[in-house]
Order: C-alpha cells, then structure tokens, then sequence
C-alpha cells in the first residue's frame, strides 16, 4: 500500500497546466463516530486524481483518475482498487470508463476476465464512486456553473447499464442540496471558490458527515485502517417464533448508534423509517394474525414505523421486496398503535425480537434507550 500511494503522489506532483493551478483537498467522510474513509485529490484544468481508503465491508485503496476534454466535460475514468484488509477477494481491480456524446462504455478487469458493458448516460455525466467527496465537488462545479436554482444531470457506477439520476437545488450561494438518486438528500456546503467545505446526510439515506481537513496524514492513516475494516454497516439478520402455533418470521437489517443521537436525528420524527437499513425489513406469517387489534391475514407484508415524541405507529404493508426509501402507502393494510417504554440501559444495534407468550407474544423493537411493541395473537 506505501508503494502505491508514494506512486500516485509522484503524479500528484507533475507541475499543473499554467491555465489552472492546481487545487488541492483531504476529506474525511464519518458515520457518526466511525471514520468510513479518507480522500485526497488534485484538480487541474484537464484532470482530477485523487485516491481513498475506505473501510466498509472491508478496507480498499483506490486510486482513480478522471481525464476532461475542451469542453469540460468528463472523456475518460480510470480506477485502480487494491483490497489491503487480508479478506478474500482479488487483489487488485480495473476498471475504466470512456465518455462521448451521451453514452459511456466502461470496461471492468477482474483477475483473467474482462467485462464491457454500455450505457446511454447523457451529455456531461460524469463516474460515480462510493464515498468520493472529489467527484461530489465536481457536481457541485457543473450546478454553480449552470447558474440555475435546480440542476439535473447523471453519473455512472462503472458497470451499469443504468446512470444514476443527480439533482442539485440551490439553497443559497454557500449551500446546495444533492439527491443522487436514492442517495441523500445530501445538504454541501461550499466557500467561495465553489470548493465542497463539508456535507451532512443525517436523517437522509446516507447518514455521513464530511469534512474537509488540512494535513491529514494520509499514508498513516491508511496503513492503520488496512487491518481495521468496519464489516457490513448494518448487516441483515432475522428472527423466527412460534406464536400459538403460528410461524412468524422477521428479515431487517441492523445499524448500529456509532455515538449518534438516533431518534428524532438520524431517524426523524414524524416520517416513515424503514424499520431498520438496506432493503424493507419483511415480515411473515403462516397463519391468520391480530396485531394490537387489528387482523393481519397469513402472508408476507413488510414493516414500517413512524416515530413521533407523542407515540410510534407500526405500518403493516402489503408491498414486499422494495428498497426502504419505497414506501408505498396505499399498500398499507394497518396502522397501530405500539406501546413505548424508555430503556435504563442503551442498545447500540437496532434488534427485533418475538416473545412467545401465553396464547399470543410480543413483537418489540428496541434501539437507544427506546423500546416499542406490539401484542400479537393468533385469530
């Protein structure tokens, strides 16, 4: 890993073209106390290189070029990723991505084999990659340059067919808010120069922090985080009861506090959360139910909460499969009423659990210092 920052560092160093002097910056991205990666990049008038590490699942360097024509608009993306952690996986990867026009072909090298693949992307679309706050500045450059109050464009994850739909709003001339795709709403603050100063994704989908730091030791860093990787940030489990002889299964994914203030901050008041992370949490049921009240048939439903100081709803849904941010309520067959309760002691990952009980049980969800639940029997 030395070797290879040392060499993006000696091309760091080539003098800039005299029509823009280099500009410089380090970011640090956090999930509440947890420092998710580190950046650094140079930005010429024709080029913008940069490298990272990031920790999640595992720790990977990359290292990562982007090549603009006359016109400033992206014509080449090439990305070089090391997995420096130990865990299984190729070593290294390529990929590259060239832009004409409106459409983009990005090819991905992977041990012995290479993939092509085409997409239509749009006129001055630019690559995506997870966590780098380089690019993110660059959209930040096309909207203050376009001079509107709401700018649309497109980036591409190298390898999908699909570019990722980008819109910045203006919220003053040091603020913009971004939503690439169902990433955000990311709010980016800005100096005068246009240049990114820090971002917040709390009580969106992304839940980050970015800073942009002076001096950071990124060498240091990097070797430390090598061995230190984070894992799934919020990894799925399920749990499974039997409640009067009925079945009953829940599949959800499990963030953690990472130091955060949860309800009312990283999950909002008076919204539907997704009751968890990732992908719907799901729950289902091999015989005919009453949750609080309510009769819920056999079948499989997905779960959602909507928290508020004064008391939470549980959303029983009838749409199954979505991702968490595709709440849909006219699918919804109940609203219920949960019980809640202040916890002594913090739970710092989000855990659903069934109690069997008697004749019924209770379903109860547990985060923080917060717990709400449900009774459940069977009709």
């Amino acid at each position: 890993m030395r070797l290879t920052i040392a060499m993006l560092r000696a091309v760091l160093a080539l003098p800039a073209p005299a029509a823009l002097a280099a500009q410089t910056g380090q970011f640090v991205v956090r999930l509440g106390r947890d420092t998710l990666a580190i950046e650094q990049y140079t930005r010429t008038a024709d080029r913008l290189q940069g490298e990272q590490v990031v920790r999640a699942p595992r720790t990977v360097h990359r290292l990562y070029t982007v090549t603009f024509g006359p016109s400033g608009a992206a014509e080449r993306f090439e990305l070089v990723t090391h997995n420096v952690s130990g865990a299984p996986g190729p070593a290294e990867t390529k990929a590259t991505a060239t832009f004409q026009g409106d459409s983009a072909v990005s090819t991905l090298t992977r041990s012995d084999s290479t993939r092509t693949v085409r997409a239509r992307v749009g006129a001055g679309a630019l690559p995506y990659l997870g966590q780098s706050f380089g690019l993110v500045e660059e959209v930040a450059r096309s909207a203050r340059a376009a001079g509107r109050d709401r700018y649309t464009m497109s980036m591409l994850v190298l390898g999908d067919t699909e570019p990722m739909p980008v819109t910045v709003t203006r919220g003053g001339s040091d603020s913009l808010t971004m939503m690439l795709d169902g990433i955000g709403p990311l709010r980016v603050r800005l100096d005068g120069q246009g240049r990114l100063l820090g971002v917040s994704g709390i009580g969106g989908t992304a839940q980050i922090t970015v800073e942009r730091v002076q001096g950071l030791d990124f060498a240091g860093l990097g070797k430390s985080f090598a061995a230190r990787s984070l894992g799934t940030l919020s990894p799925p489990d399920s749990v499974r009861a039997s409640v009067a002889g009925a079945s009953i299964a829940v599949r959800y994914s499990r963030p953690s506090m990472r130091g955060r203030v949860i309800f009312g901050n990283v999950v909002p008041w008076n919204q539907v959360w997704r009751t968890g992370a990732n992908q719907a949490t799901v729950f289902e049921t091999s015989a005919d139910l009453v949750i609080a009240g309510a009769p819920v048939p056999a079948g499989k439903y997905s779960l959602w909460t909507l928290p508020a100081p004064g008391g939470w709803k549980l959303i029983v849904n009838r749409n199954t499969g979505q991702w968490g941010t595709d709440y849909d309520a006219q699918y919804d067959l109940a609203r219920l009423d949960m019980k809640v309760e202040p916890l002594r002691q913090p739970v710092e990952q989000f855990t659903i659990a069934i109690e069997p009980s008697g004749k019924g049980g209770v379903l109860k969800l547990e985060w923080e210092r917060t717990r709400v639940s449900v009774p459940v029997t069977r009709k």
